[in-house]
């Protein structure tokens, strides 16, 4: 696919902006949602000439998302802070939507292993795309899938959630 017109980057925009808006709302939430937004399509067009067709474009730019996300986290001082929930406590109502739960299970989880929940999880990315996205080997990303899959398992056990 060619990025390099200004018309064909249009439509890679529209055919891409909400799911590139989704995986960074899922990654950073609602802060600085629109700004980082438009710094992956920003990136994207300044370095479309970078872009070699190895992969999906989609890919390409999934990479770019995410490396927006870890900057943002990394300049704010979140990039290592896994989000904390105590589910035991009645500080969370009783209840709470499936959604909701599903969005406090991610969150629980750090960026590096959100990500790859996400890509795969909602995404429907395979284990292969996703590794060539993150710049990972596919054990890696089999690795952290599986770690994600743990914590997120034990946040909804302790929410009473039956899988």
């Amino acid at each position: 696919m060619s990025l390099n017109s200004e018309e064909a980057f249009k439509l890679f925009y529209e055919a891409h902006s909400s799911k590139v808006r989704g995986l960074l709302f899922r990654l950073v939430g609602e802060a600085s949602l629109s700004d980082l937004t438009q710094e992956t399509f920003m990136k994207a067009w300044e370095y479309r000439e970078r872009f070699r067709g190895e992969s999906e474009a989609s890919t390409w730019l999934y990479r770019i998302a995410y490396n927006c996300a870890v900057d943002f986290l990394r300049r704010s001082g979140k990039a290592r802070e896994n989000l904390q929930i105590d589910l035991a406590t009645d500080t969370l109502e009783k209840n709470i939507s499936d959604k909701e739960v599903a969005n406090l299970a991610l969150e629980s989880l750090d960026i590096e292993h959100r990500a790859v929940a996400i890509l795969f999880y909602i995404e429907d990315q395979p284990i292969k795309d996703i590794a060539v996205t993150l710049e990972l080997p596919e054990g890696t990303v089999k690795s952290r899938l599986n770690h994600a899959r743990n914590k997120m398992s034990e946040v909804l056990t302790k929410k009473g959630v039956k899988l």
